[in-house]
C-alpha cells in the first residue's frame, strides 16, 4: 500500500512537469537511451553532470528510496520478530522441561484408561443387548408357552368330551336314570305284554301330578305310557307318545293337551303331567322344563274310583277285561312312576327329574313301594 502511494505521487509529479514552460520534448531510442531534442547525428554539448537532477531522475531516487525503507522496516519487523520468538523459547523452556517427564508418565495410565473405558463401554453395550434378547425372549416365550399349552388343554377338553360322550351313551343304553335300582323292560310291542299297578290310595282325584322316567325303543302313532279307566270312561287318564308329540288326556279325547316334543328313541326323557279340577289347568313337562300348558281342560271333573291303572297299555273296550290293541302297546324301559294327588310346583317337578331323585315317591303310587306287577313277558332289569 506505502509503494503504491509513492507511485502515485511520482505520476503527479511527472503530470505538473509536462505543463510546465521550461518542458522540452524528449526522445526515446530503441536501445532505450534519452535525449534531450537533438538529433543522434548531432554531437551533444557537454553539460555538468552533478547538476541539478531532471524530474525522471527524482522519480527513480525516490522510488530507490521507497525501496530502501520498506526494507528496512521489514529488517526491523523482522529483528524484533526474532528477538520475541527467542524470549518465548527461553520462558517455555524450563515449563517444558518440568512438564516433559508427568506428561511422558500420564501418556500411558491415559491409554489404560481409555482402553479400560472402552472396554467398559464395550461390555455395558453387550449386556443391554443381552437383556434387551432375553426380554424379547422372555415376552415370547410365555406366549408360545401359554399358546401350547392352551391348544394341549383344548385338545384334551375334546377328548374329554368325546370320551364323557361315549360313556353317556353306553350310560344311555345300559344304566337306569335318577340312582333307580330298577326298570320294568318291554322287550317288544304285544297285546300281552302291560304292567298293572295298584295304588295305595283310592284313584278319587280333584286334581293330581303323574311323572315316569321313559326310554323308548319304538314309537307309533300312539304309544300308551300308562292309563287308567273305568267301566264308564276306559279313558280317564292317558299319558301317550306320538312321533311328534306327548298327549295328555283328562276325562276323555276331548279333553287333551299336546306337546309338539319328539322323544328321541333309547333316550332317557323324564315326563311329567300336572290337573286341577278347579280351573281346568293342564300342563306337560319334558327334562323339567314346561312344554305345554292350558286351561279349562274337564273343569269341575273328578276322577272316580275303583278304576284300572295300567303301564304300557290301554283298556280297549267298554269294560274292564276287554282286550288290548297291540299297537297301542309301549315297548323300551320305564322307571319312577310316581302319582301325587296334588299339583306339584315347579321346583318339585325337576327336583323329581334330578340327578339321584329316584327315592322322591308319590303319595298315590309310589315307585318301589306301590306293587307293579308285570305281565306277557315284561320283568324288571336293573
Amino acid at each position: 500500500m506505502h509503494r503504491l502511494v509513492i507511485l502515485f505521487c511520482a505520476l503527479w509529479s511527472a503530470a505538473l512537469a509536462e505543463n510546465s514552460d521550461d518542458y522540452e520534448l524528449m526522445y526515446v531510442n530503441m536501445d532505450n537511451e534519452i535525449f534531450n531534442g537533438l538529433h543522434p547525428t548531432e554531437e551533444p554539448t557537454p553539460c555538468d553532470c552533478r547538476g541539478e537532477h531532471s524530474e525522471w531522475d527524482k522519480l527513480f531516487i525516490m522510488l530507490e528510496n521507497s525501496q530502501m525503507r520498506d526494507s528496512m522496516l521489514l529488517q526491523a519487523t523482522d529483528d524484533v520478530l526474532r528477538g520475541e520468538l527467542q524470549k518465548l523459547r527461553a520462558e517455555l523452556g524450563p515449563l517444558s522441561g518440568s512438564l516433559a517427564r508427568p506428561c511422558a508418565l500420564a501418556a500411558p495410565t491415559e491409554a489404560r484408561l481409555a482402553r479400560a473405558l472402552e472396554e467398559l463401554l464395550q461390555a455395558s453395550r453387550d449386556a443391554s443387548r443381552r437383556l434387551a434378547r432375553l426380554e424379547g425372549a422372555g415376552e415370547q416365550r410365555p406366549e408360545e408357552e401359554a399358546g401350547r399349552a392352551l391348544g394341549a388343554v383344548l385338545e384334551e377338553l375334546r377328548r374329554t368330551l368325546a370320551d364323557l360322550r361315549a360313556v353317556q351313551g353306553w350310560a344311555a343304553r345300559r344304566w337306569l336314570p335318577a340312582g333307580c335300582e330298577m326298570a320294568i323292560l318291554f322287550p317288544m310291542r304285544s297285546k300281552k305284554i302291560f304292567g298293572s299297578v295298584h295304588p295305595v290310595r283310592p284313584m278319587k282325584l280333584e286334581s293330581f301330578s303323574a311323572c315316569v322316567w321313559v326310554k323308548a325303543t319304538d314309537i307309533l302313532n300312539k304309544t300308551i305310557l300308562f292309563s287308567y279307566g273305568t267301566k264308564r270312561n276306559p279313558y280317564e287318564i292317558q299319558l301317550y307318545l306320538s312321533s311328534q308329540s306327548i298327549v295328555f288326556v283328562v276325562g276323555g279325547e276331548e279333553n287333551k293337551l299336546v306337546a309338539d316334543t319328539v322323544i328321541s328313541l333309547g333316550k332317557w326323557t323324564h315326563l311329567c303331567s300336572t290337573w286341577n279340577s278347579e280351573k281346568g289347568h293342564m300342563s306337560l313337562w319334558a327334562d323339567g322344563e314346561l312344554v305345554a300348558t292350558t286351561g279349562d281342560m274337564a273343569t269341575n271333573h273328578v276322577v272316580p274310583e275303583g278304576g284300572i291303572l295300567q303301564i304300557g297299555q290301554e283298556k280297549n273296550g267298554c269294560c274292564v277285561g276287554g282286550g288290548f290293541d297291540e299297537t297301542l302297546a309301549f315297548s323300551g324301559r320305564l322307571t319312577g312312576f310316581n302319582i301325587w294327588d296334588h299339583v306339584l310346583s315347579k321346583e318339585e317337578i325337576r327336583e323329581t327329574g334330578g340327578a339321584e331323585s329316584c327315592h322322591i315317591r308319590g303319595n298315590v303310587v309310589g315307585w318301589g313301594v306301590t306293587e307293579i306287577q308285570p305281565h306277557g313277558g315284561a320283568q324288571y332289569v336293573s
